[in-house]
């Protein structure tokens, strides 16, 4: 039997049809059953080959595009390191990955390998156990291969990212035997916490009192997620904010939406999460109570109720939110598209007696927005236009610039037209690029945008060309400056000379760079002169073959989103 084979054939069995990363010593006799990625077709399993860093984020946008699971693989040493960027953020936003990398053989310790991976030299092994307890996998026998695998795709159904650790050493001892790869129906069953006595408690709990819903992305996981919610909040008249990642899961004319919260949130939305006391309800669907969340606060309201689907999500503690919780705590673990239907069932039925919230005003901005100094684009402007023209089922992405700040603080709520994601718990630099590249692999069809930072841009710069011919968007942000340290300073650090805040970047001909990958490159006119031919050129389906970055003088003092983190600091 063939390891390698089998392995590749057992992913492709649970829809794991897409690779990418970098050939080398440790995968080379895994990666010659792969055939390579072509931008005609997905059909059977495809490899690209991409740089490692951001070949890590690959499978996150690929996901998030899809629902479908993707795999990043990569040899030893500063190549594992790499790829498992990517893999960090999979665990912080609970998004199912596998991750293949190999390890020296056993027969080698002591031996000083090139790229050492055992005790004596990186000890990877226990590194990536140390992120990922339970999920790191090292396939070292043909004879418990089969039991492994189907324990990281017990991991992969509990939205866990994994890892396989190829032993090929000991892979290649061949067994006359080999048991039958049989998965545990038990392994992935996900026991569902009584919804009926969650719902009378919440019943008893809100009879009387104001009811906030607190929206996260793991309710944005459901197709008729924007149904829903907009129903509850209509059928039980409360009010509703969100994360920057919940906001997929709100329709932008739900009569409740009252914005986004904490980073980069709407002063609405604010006020209205910061008055929750005693007296108060608070529900929160699938959220994780992040820094850029809740800022390290707890939930004030006197009884809280948390639903979610995913076990030991990310920010749970021993599988809970209790930490959190000021007051009284409930938790329901189940599909939160059913919990929603059952509440809104129950309250038909006989309804429940909150205290009605008053509709959410049109503005949920309490202040005008700062306007960008002359030969800038003012990028409140520029957000608003696009977010008057976004096409269809479009999916963007906000790399760690200023634009994951600032676009939803100007946009105020979630675009029908596009769902837009940030990898922000992880705040990788550059990350966004490989999560796009991976969303749009996963669907052609899709235009898919990025916006990212002249500091991000040198983190994936080198990797542009291998996706020319995608047709991917970037807004390539260019201030001259790391801008999110540089706004931050100029709060925390007032009286520190601006050299010593170390944030000023050397000017690129980003456009040039572009160019030069087999990109097409626009420079977008600071009075937004060009904007429409720019509109014209990315839907024209003559030119969607060739990906375009769009570069954009940005004004670094002009502040718009908000970013409470600076307080910590």
């Amino acid at each position: 039997m063939n390891s390698n084979k089998l392995i590749i054939d057992t992913l492709q069995s649970w829809g794991v049809s897409f690779y990418s990363g970098v050939t080398g010593g440790g995968v080379i006799h895994y990666l010659k059953y792969i055939d390579p990625y072509t931008n005609n077709t997905l059909s059977g399993t495809k490899f690209l080959n991409f740089g490692e860093y951001n070949a890590g984020f690959v499978p996150l946008g690929y996901y998030l595009a899809s629902g479908k699971i993707a795999a990043a693989i990569a040899t030893t040493g500063a190549a594992t390191k790499l790829i498992s960027c990517g893999l960090s953020d999979a665990k912080l936003h609970d998004i199912p990955a596998v991750y293949i990398v190999p390890v020296s053989g056993i027969s080698a310790v002591g031996f000083s390998p090139l790229q050492d991976s055992t005790p004596h030299g990186s000890n990877i092994i226990l590194q990536l156990e140390a992120e990922l307890p339970g999920s790191v996998f090292v396939l070292d026998s043909q004879l418990t291969l089969p039991l492994k695998l189907a324990q990281a795709k017990n991991q992969l159904d509990r939205s866990k990212p994994v890892v396989l650790v190829l032993d090929n050493e000991q892979l290649i001892i061949e067994h006359d035997e080999i048991p039958d790869l049989i998965i545990d129906e038990n392994l992935d069953n996900k026991e569902e916490i009584d919804r009926e006595s969650f719902i009378d408690n919440f019943r008893k709990e809100i009879k009387g009192r104001r009811l906030v819903v607190l929206v996260g992305e793991e309710m944005a996981r459901y197709h008729n997620a924007q149904e829903l919610t907009s129903k509850f909040a209509q059928q039980f008249q409360v009010a509703m904010v969100w994360s920057i990642n919940g906001a997929n899961a709100v329709d932008r004319n739900n009569p409740y939406g009252y914005g986004y919260i904490s980073f980069g949130g709407n002063d609405r939305a604010l006020l209205l999460f910061n008055s929750l006391n005693e007296s108060d309800v608070l529900l929160i669907l699938g959220a994780c109570p992040d820094e850029y969340t809740v800022n390290f606060n707890k939930f004030l309201a006197g009884s809280t109720f948390f639903a979610g689907n995913i076990p030991d999500a990310y920010g749970l503690v021993d599988n809970s939110l209790v930490h959190f919780a000021q007051g009284r705590y409930y938790h329901f673990q189940g599909p939160l598209n059913s919990l929603l239907e059952s509440l809104i069932v129950s309250s038909n039925q006989n309804p429940f007696r909150n205290i009605p919230a008053k509709l959410a005003p049109q503005n949920l901005n309490d202040k005008p927005f700062n306007v960008a100094r002359e030969n800038y684009v003012d990028m409140a402007n520029l957000y608003q236009q696009l977010d008057q023209w976004w096409p269809e089922n479009s999916i963007g992405f906000d790399d760690v610039c200023l634009a994951y700040k600032d676009r939803q603080y100007v946009t105020q709520r979630p675009n029908n037209n596009i769902r837009f994601y940030s990898l922000y718990r992880g705040s990788a630099m550059g990350g966004a690029f490989g999560a796009a590249v991976g969303a749009k692999i996963s669907n052609r069809e899709k235009l898919v945008f990025l916006f990212t930072g002249d500091g991000c841009f040198r983190l994936f710069s080198g990797t542009m060309a291998e996706v020319s011919d995608l047709g991917l968007i970037i807004f390539l942000l260019n201030n001259k400056t790391l801008g999110i340290v540089e706004q931050g300073l100029t709060k925390i650090m007032p009286g520190v000379k601006k050299e010593l805040y170390h944030a000023e970047l050397k000017s690129i001909d980003y456009c040039g760079v572009a160019k030069a990958h087999g990109w097409d490159a626009e420079y977008l006119n600071p009075d937004l002169s060009n904007i429409n031919s720019l509109f014209n050129r990315m839907t024209d389906k003559n030119q969607l073959s060739r990906s375009l970055l769009i570069e954009v003088p940005v004004d670094a003092l002009q502040l718009l989103g908000s970013n409470p983190r600076l307080k910590n600091l």
